[in-house]
C-alpha cells in the first residue's frame, strides 16, 4: 500500500482490508499508522544497507558500481517506498535520525573500504569521510528528483544519458571513483555509458584562432 499510494494517502482501514484482518488486530502490534510505516521502512532500509555493503573480491570500481546498481535498482522497483522514505525523513524527526544513522553507517563502511585499499590514506580519513558524505548527498538528491519530485528535469536527463539501471549505475560510479581515488576508472570496467563521460572530460578546449592579418 505504501508503494502504491504513499504514506499520506494510505488508510489503516485499507491496509487491514488488504491484509484480511480487522483494525483491532493491527493495533495489537502497531500503535498507529506512523509506527506501522516506520517498521516497514526500517526493514526496507536495513535490506539495502546490508545487501550493498559487501564488496569482497571485487575491484575498487566494481565495489562502487555494485553498490550504486543495488541502490538504483531497489529505488526504481520500490519507487513508492522511496518516496515514503524521503517524505518521512522530512516530516518526522525520529525517522530522520534513523535514516541519518543508517546513512552514516553506510558512509563509514565506504570510507573503510578506501582506507583498506590504500592504508596510507588513513592519515586523511576525515577528508575521505567528508567526500563520501558529499557523494552520498548527491545520490540522495538525485534519487529524490528521479523518483519523488514529479516536477524535476532529472528523469528526462536520465532517460537521455543513462536510460537503464546499469548505465546509470556506471555513470554515477565514475563520479564516485574520480572523487575518491583521484583518477578515472579502468575503461574496460566502466561500460556502457561511463566511457563517454571519461572521454568528454579529456577533450581539450579548442585554441582560439589568431585573427587574420
Amino acid at each position: 500500500m505504501l508503494n502504491e499510494v504513499g504514506y499520506r494517502q494510505m488508510k489503516v482501514a485499507d491496509v487491514c482490508e488488504r491484509a484480511g484482518i480487522t483494525p483491532p488486530v493491527l493495533y495489537l502490534y502497531f500503535d498507529n499508522k506512523l509506527a506501522l510505516t516506520t517498521d516497514v521502512l526500517k526493514e526496507f532500509l536495513h535490506r539495502f544497507i546490508t545487501a550493498a555493503a559487501d564488496g569482497s573480491g571485487l575491484t575498487a570500481y566494481r565495489t562502487i558500481y555494485q553498490a550504486n546498481l543495488r541502490w538504483v535498482t531497489l529505488a526504481r522497483a520500490n519507487a513508492g517506498l522511496m518516496r515514503c522514505l524521503l517524505e518521512l525523513s522530512d516530516d518526522e524527526p525520529s525517522f530522520a535520525r534513523l535514516f541519518s544513522t543508517a546513512s552514516d553507517d553506510w558512509y563509514r563502511r565506504i570510507a573503510d573500504s578506501v582506507v583498506r585499499r590504500f592504508p596510507a590514506a588513513g592519515r586523511e580519513r576525515p577528508a575521505i569521510e567528508l567526500a563520501v558524505h558529499a557523494l552520498g548527498g548527491m545520490i540522495d538528491e538525485l534519487t529524490r528528483k528521479l523518483f519523488a519530485d514529479r516536477t524535476s528535469a532529472v528523469p528526462t536527463l536520465v532517460a537521455t544519458v543513462a536510460p537503464t539501471d546499469d548505465a546509470l549505475a556506471h555513470f554515477l560510479s565514475v563520479l564516485w571513483y574520480r572523487a575518491l581515488y583521484g583518477a578515472d576508472p579502468p575503461t574496460n570496467e566502466a561500460d556502457p555509458v561511463a566511457p563517454r563521460l571519461v572521454a568528454a572530460a579529456r577533450v581539450r578546449p579548442a585554441r582560439p584562432r589568431r585573427p587574420a592579418r
